[in-house]
């Protein structure tokens, strides 16, 4: 199908399919019939461009060389036909109307002028009460907006037609084939609000979330905010309220909570104005909150759904996210008009269809202005399979090629507008002038080309051009516009007939649990050793300082959403340190933060699915510099890439192997399993009774569990015959190797809760085990245990790893307390 290659930005290209063509020459076969349109207005459309065809010179497509066939040939076709008829007060309503301005104008005069036409036409077509469709045998049916839909190249066509239409009452929906729901303000304002409720007690991302288009709060409440601390701490609450809805009912149901918490649908449905329309804005929310719930079952936390949605955000602005799932959502299937790309609407029809802007064309010179770098991909030659060449500095003959392109592309998008249609289509032709010029640039559109040819004309040739078409088709109607004659005819909507009112709800008596959520190990141990929890046995040692976790107690789960702003200014502290400091090893210089920690993990993470071969491999170490500089870190890259190569390479202290050497390990296993009945106070006592007996930790909030626990643990291998699970830590415990002791690591473990973390992995492994090795697992000869590999300690004195054998008694004893063993029924585990 050539009219494929309309898809330009996404990578089609209409010489594939003329090397395909010519390939199979002898072998085409062509669907004949069109059973979407009436036979008039099949006809018409034929009538168009079997007249370009035909006369001498490249053809419909701009594809036919002298002395030979065109290689893109106009094939007419035969119609079905419909049996139903579009009637007006006047009789049958023409297939095809052209409305027609002489006028020379500038582009955007005459997309004023075109959006008011179209609104106007629409109008008056809604307005006429014997406007509808007829059938043998069917009751008469009037027209309605849902009928009709205006094409459009882009988004300022949109936006002005919908204006003109809301000016007369008329209301629409826009659907565009390129923007995806991360490109809106909506994606970015949630964002904003997402890590306030995610950190309610951070008092710079509340005001953020506060300050929002999202909300809305007027200025003047805003600065009342700013002055009544009772005031903004009523604002704190509810995201504390949003927070805990968070952390046991998912994503989806806080954003729907928010929504009715700030009163957001009734304030945006009640606004008027289109450039703040609310329908649309709330349909962007609940799209952005569904793909953030699907994004939240494959992630462990809330932070990672922020990491998650700002990479989303990323991906977008550089234009790499285009998937089916993440574009624009019609925000309404309402009685209204639709407005929808040419691109959008290729595979759909339409009863009637307006194209209003069918003679424009982009300026050909809007990309040679100083602001603009423009870069051309050219054919050599017309030749099928014709090698392209990348011109990046372009001379006037580059242009005139690079336009001749842009208009075959435009005759091929004409061709799947004007074939949209089932029973009438109006479209607006005008005499346009372009930049600095002051000739008629009609022929250099696609209409103007098919219907007048490529020489220079003037502003009368529009109108030629259109009566000619009328007298040799009679399907076709010509309407003149005088001078000033759309801005004078101005008529609003009249009401149709009255909304029935709304039946009322069922009595809604379903009971469901309210305390059912999905926990796990940051769940735990959130808030562990704050005010409210039990007391800790013995006295703590002072903080450690840790990447994810900054100095003063902030928990791991909210120092995870500070910004990259840390890892920066980290790098500007480590520029400006003593020359002692930047001699030491790249370890111990490296940024500390949550930022730098998760871009460690996700490298650790890639290399996993290499073998961890990164001495061995130069192809892996180049791939490793290619991902720092894709993420940021370019300008660490060399530190990255000697690090790693330590960790990787560094035999792990119990096994005497390093990495490298594992075999096949398997990163990032997912596991899930029941937690009913599960009291965060008994693990707590279980894991000091079993883990470092007598070693100081903060004490797990009181907490019963109710739902589904699930992680995923960094890496899981075998070795010699036992399983193990590893995790990576980019803790800072002091600032040499000397600070990595086991005792040092153990204290850190015991300080964080980690032995939580660890008896809930081996947990996991130990299920998993049991389903896949059944009668033949023993777990005092399966069960390794865990490895909590610390980077900074790599060249410690015990290589950064921190031992935990497997403890079988408190493994058992924490199974015994979860339901499916009581049931006897299988682990879920992947």
């Amino acid at each position: 199908d050539p009219k494929q290659a309309i898809y330009q930005f996404r990578g089609a290209d209409i010489r594939s399919y003329l090397s395909a063509r010519r390939a199979t020459e002898g072998r085409h076969h062509v669907l004949g019939v069109n059973r979407r349109s009436t036979q008039a207005l099949v006809d018409a459309v034929n009538a168009m461009f079997q007249a370009a065809e035909d006369r001498p010179g490249e053809g419909a497509f701009l594809f036919r060389r002298a002395g030979a066939p065109a290689e893109l040939p106009f094939v007419a076709v035969q119609a079905h036909g419909r049996a139903e008829r579009l009637l007006d007060a006047r009789g049958a309503v023409a297939p095809i109307t052209l409305a027609v301005d002489t006028s020379l104008r500038t582009l955007r005069e005459a997309m004023r002028v075109f959006a008011d036409r179209c609104a106007q036409a629409i109008v008056d077509r809604l307005n006429d009460p014997r406007c509808g469709f007829e059938e043998a045998g069917q009751p008469w049916r009037r027209l309605r907006p849902a009928d009709i839909a205006v094409l459009v190249r882009t988004g300022a066509e949109a936006q002005a037609v919908r204006q003109a239409m809301q000016r007369r009452g008329l209301p629409s929906v826009y659907l565009s084939d390129k923007d995806t729901v991360f490109q809106t303000p909506e994606a970015t304002d949630l964002l904003r609000l997402l890590q306030a409720v995610a950190a309610p007690r951070d008092i710079r991302l509340a005001r953020a979330a506060l300050a929002t288009r999202l909300l809305g709060f007027p200025m003047a409440e805003l600065v009342a905010l700013a002055s009544d601390d009772q005031a903004f701490d009523r604002q704190c609450e509810r995201l504390q309220a949003l927070s805990q809805v968070w952390q046991t009912q998912g994503v989806l149901a806080m954003i729907r909570q928010a929504l009715h918490v700030f009163g957001l649908p009734a304030r945006w449905l009640g606004t008027q104005d289109l450039a703040d329309n609310g329908e649309r804005r709330l349909t962007n929310i609940l799209h952005l909150a569904e793909l953030l719930q699907v994004a939240a079952g494959q992630l462990e936390g809330e932070h990672a759904t922020l990491r998650w949605l700002q990479q989303q955000l990323d991906e977008a602005n550089a234009g790499l996210n285009s998937a089916d799932e993440l574009l624009l959502r019609l925000e309404s299937d309402a009685d209204l008009v639709k407005v929808v790309t040419i691109h959008k609407s290729k595979g759909l029809e339409y009863p009637v269809v307006f194209l209003p802007f069918a003679a424009h064309l982009r300026d050909p010179g809007q990309d040679a202005r100083a602001d603009r770098h423009p870069v051309f991909l050219l054919p050599v030659d017309d030749a099928p399979g014709a090698e392209r060449t990348l011109v990046l500095t372009p001379d006037d003959e580059h242009k005139v090629l690079h336009a001749r392109e842009q208009l075959r592309e435009g005759l091929r998008l004409l061709y799947v507008a004007l074939t949209r249609g089932r029973h009438a289509l109006w479209m607006g032709l005008s005499a346009l002038k372009i930049g600095n010029r002051k000739d008629c640039v009609w022929p250099l559109s696609a209409i103007g080309y098919l219907l007048s040819g490529p020489d220079p004309c003037g502003p009368e040739a529009v109108s030629a051009a259109a009566q000619a078409l009328a007298r040799a088709c009679p399907a076709v109607s010509v309407q003149m516009m005088g001078e000033g004659a759309a801005a004078a005819a101005f008529t609003r909507l009249q009401p149709r007939h009255a909304v029935p009112p709304l039946a009322a709800p069922p009595e809604y008596d379903a009971r469901f649990e309210r305390d059912w959520s999905i926990s796990s190990y940051t769940a735990l141990v959130r808030d562990a050793g704050r005010v409210g929890a039990n007391a800790s046995a013995g006295s703590l040692p002072a903080r450690l300082l840790r990447d994810d976790e900054p100095e003063g107690g902030e928990p791991a789960a909210d120092a995870d959403a500070r910004n990259a702003d840390d890892a920066r200014n980290a790098d500007v502290a480590a520029i400006a340190a003593s020359a002692p400091l930047r001699a030491a090893p790249v370890w111990h210089r490296f940024p500390r933060g949550a930022v730098a920690g998760n871009f460690l993990h996700d490298q650790l993470e890639w290399l996993a699915g290499e073998g961890f071969a990164l001495d061995a491999s130069t192809g892996i170490q180049q791939r490793l510099v290619r991902r720092c500089e894709r993420q940021g870190w370019g300008h660490r890259a060399d530190d990255v890439l000697v690090w790693l190569r330590q960790v990787c390479s560094t035999p792990l202290s119990p096994l005497g192997v390093p990495l490298a050497e594992l075999g096949s390990p398997t990163p990032e296993m997912e596991f899930w399993f029941p937690s009913d009945g599960l009291e965060a106070e008994r693990i707590d006592a279980l894991c000091r009774e079993h883990l470092e007996p007598g070693r100081a930790r903060p004490a797990l909030p009181q907490r019963s569990l109710k739902g589904m626990l699930m992680g995923f643990a960094d890496l899981v291998f075998e070795h010699a015959g036992r399983f193990w699970v590893l995790d990576y830590k980019s803790n800072h415990l002091g600032p040499n190797d000397a600070a990595y002791t086991l005792e040092a690591m153990n204290a850190a473990m015991c300080e964080h809760r980690y032995d939580v973390q660890a008896i809930l992995y081996l947990l996991a492994l130990h299920r998993l085990l049991k389903v896949r090795l059944r009668a033949d697992y023993r777990p005092e000869q399966h069960l390794g245990g865990a490895l909590y590999l610390f980077l900074r300690g790599v060249n410690g004195p015990a290589a950064g790893c921190c031992p935990i054998v497997a403890p079988l008694a408190l493994i058992r004893q924490i199974d015994a307390l979860l339901p499916s063993a009581r049931a006897g029924a299988a682990p879920e585990a992947g």
